[in-house]
């Protein structure tokens, strides 16, 4: 065959044609190679390092993002829909069902993240604030108050004589009610403080409880609706306020610093090997279809490599390449 006969050949689109085949050879190939061969852990981190390298390096990066959080909030605020208009209803029976389904967190988990100093300091503020508020509605006027009034027999005297009276008794009953809120004040905050750990206990158990996980399926659905329900409007708003290009340039200025250290490389290799270590050794065919992926990424693969082999098959070089082949 010569070789003008032989390029016709291989440029035949048709297929189950020569590229056609050539590209599932190729597809094939690969898929029988193990995991840990075809996606190399090393290979990954130093690509996964260079790629973030360059973004850190991009004098434009920040611009962009900035750019592209500005026009995603002007969409936002110009979209009169609420977030549930934007998805499908097979998406949102989905999250539903997914909310409701039973499950509750462990305890010692809920409560790690709970019992904490910025969280003690929050719960304490509210319950204080809660505390002192009715020991004011308690303590003033004692004369008016019938709850007050049960604080002592000398409060319950007090009150009928300023009835009675006014003047000094009267003021005697307002003393009286400064002195009540002040004491209910100093024991709230003994209260609050000793009780704290066990809100803190109470509301892990209550989160961690199975017996309540129809409940904890409530709520969550619950939160669910109230989230389908926001405006998009607001969430651009919410957006504007988040300040994403200051925190990204915080992520930046951080995973820089991280690349720079002598021990990234080594760290990144390791998250790669630990990715591939249940899996690594499988052929790819083996893993594609035990997650029923097999057949869509043969197809796609085939189709895609085609589409990049016959450009290149029908172009001068290749056939230069071909010619000087033959000539041997």
């Amino acid at each position: 065959m010569d070789f003008q006969a032989l390029l016709t050949r291989l440029q035949n689109p048709a297929p189950q044609g020569p590229v056609d085949r050539l590209a599932a050879l190729v597809v094939e190939h690969e898929l029988s190679q193990p995991l840990s061969t075809l996606l190399p852990p090393a290979l990954l981190a130093r690509a996964a390092k260079s790629a973030l390298e360059g973004w850190l390096a991009s004098p434009t990066a920040d611009g962009e993002l900035a750019a592209l959080v500005d026009d995603l909030q002007e969409k936002l605020a110009r979209d009169p829909r609420r977030l549930r208009d934007t998805l499908p209803p097979e998406g949102q029976r989905a999250l539903h069902e997914l909310a409701s389904h039973p499950y509750s967190p462990n305890r010692e988990l809920v409560l790690a993240v709970l019992d904490r100093p910025p969280v003690r300091r929050l719960t304490r503020s509210l319950l204080l604030d809660v505390l002192i508020e009715f020991s004011r509605k308690v303590s003033a006027p004692v004369t008016e108050n019938r709850i007050a009034k049960g604080f002592s027999g000398l409060a319950k005297l007090a009150a009928e004589q300023a009835r009675a009276s006014g003047g000094a008794l009267g003021g005697i009953a307002g003393a009286l009610s400064d002195e009540i809120e002040r004491q209910v004040e100093k024991r709230a905050k003994d209260f609050v403080d000793s009780a704290l750990s066990g809100i803190l206990q109470q509301t892990a158990d209550a989160l961690s409880d199975p017996a309540r996980a129809q409940e904890h399926a409530e709520l969550r659905g619950a939160i669910l609706e109230g989230v389908l329900g926001l405006p998009l409007s607001r969430l651009g708003r919410e957006l504007s306020q988040l300040q994403v290009p200051r925190g990204a340039a915080v992520v930046r200025q951080s995973l820089g610093q991280w690349l720079a250290s002598p021990e990234a490389p080594a760290k990144l290799e390791e998250l790669m090997r630990l990715a591939l270590a249940r899996d690594g050794q499988r052929p790819v065919r083996e893993v594609l279809q035990a997650f029923g992926l097999l057949a869509p990424v043969q197809e796609l693969g085939r189709e895609a490599l085609r589409e990049r082999l016959s450009p290149l098959v029908a172009s001068a070089p290749f056939a230069l390449w071909l010619e000087e082949l033959m000539r041997g």
